[in-house]
């Protein structure tokens, strides 16, 4: 009866074990049949993008040109301005000095009407002051007959001294006529020394201006020269030479500068008979695509001789 006991209870104990077994087995395998089919993981979608500016494309430079002329626009505006501002400055001032110089001729003029006034007065109250004194002495020679005698020689007095002041006066006013014609004369002949001394100056001032125009002119064609020499040695330099290219060969372009050097646009006028030969001195132009110096010209030169250039691409050096 004991064997039977232990027996039976040995039975259970292989079972359980044997399951426990098998569990842990089953675990295991399915841990490493689903690390086996893991799946990878699922990685972000790269979108590649570009910054394109904004400045560099068609629009950006047509609106930097536009710009730019309303800029240009808007300093000539300011430039007329100010000319039509002191224009009006100088006007004001002139018809200041105008009215200046008319209110004292207008005083002048016064003062002369109340000198000839005052002294028809004068004369007036003299005549009077003689009228009465001729009555006076008539009235004396009516009153004294022994006076009468003495009367007339002081009338006689009296009019050899007025006749001597009357022949003084006469040589006083042949005087003044004399002085005031020598004055008229002296005036006649500053004014012609001075009219002589401004035309001398004026042809000196013309001659002056006429030598420094001619320098000028003469130093900006020199500049003009030597700027196309400039852009044409710029131009050969980027040049690429295709192998059709042949001695006689020449293109001509024309080019459009703005003020601070950069081609603006440029197109074959004339072509050589050669497509790629023309294609050729346009990108080099187009490879130059700024000349400095252009920046450095005034802007009246520049507008005259670079603002749009007409060159003639002619290299001397190609095979025959």
């Amino acid at each position: 009866m004991k064997w039977l006991r232990s027996d039976s209870y040995s039975l259970p104990i292989v079972l359980a074990v044997g399951l426990h077994a098998g569990i842990v087995l089953t675990a295991v395998l399915a841990v490493s049949f689903s690390d086996a089919e893991k799946s990878e993981p699922k990685r972000p979608v790269i979108v590649n993008a570009k910054v394109v500016d904004v400045s560099q494309t068609i629009i950006g430079q047509r609106e930097a040109e536009k710009k730019t002329a309303q800029k240009q626009a808007a300093a000539i505006a300011e430039q007329k301005k100010k000319a039509a501002e002191q224009a009006r400055k100088k006007e004001v001032a002139r018809k200041a000095l105008e009215e200046k110089r008319k209110q004292a001729a207008q005083a002048k003029r016064l003062k002369e009407q109340a000198a000839a006034k005052k002294k028809q007065e004068a004369e007036k109250r003299a005549a009077e002051q003689k009228r009465l004194a001729q009555e006076a002495e008539k009235k004396k020679q009516a009153q004294q007959a022994e006076k009468q005698r003495l009367a007339e020689e002081k009338r006689q007095q009296e009019l050899e001294r007025q006749q001597k002041q009357r022949e003084e006066a006469l040589i006083r006013q042949a005087e003044a006529d004399r002085l005031a014609e020598e004055e008229r004369k002296r005036q006649q002949e500053a004014a012609r020394l001075a009219e002589e001394k401004r035309v001398k100056e004026e042809a000196a001032r013309k001659a002056a201006a006429e030598k420094e125009a001619q320098r000028l002119a003469a130093e900006e064609a020199q500049m003009v020269q030597s700027i196309s020499s400039l852009i044409n040695a710029r131009v050969a330099a980027a040049w690429n030479r295709p192998p059709s290219a042949r001695n006689g060969m020449k293109t001509e372009l024309r080019i459009d500068f703005l003020p601070n050097g950069e081609v603006m646009y440029a197109q074959v006028t004339k072509g050589s008979g050669d497509a790629l030969f023309d294609q050729r001195a346009l990108d080099a132009v187009n490879k130059v695509r700024r000349i400095e110096e252009l920046a450095e010209v005034d802007s009246y030169i520049f507008e005259r001789n670079f603002r749009r250039v007409d060159l003639i691409f002619n290299p001397q050096d190609l095979r025959n």
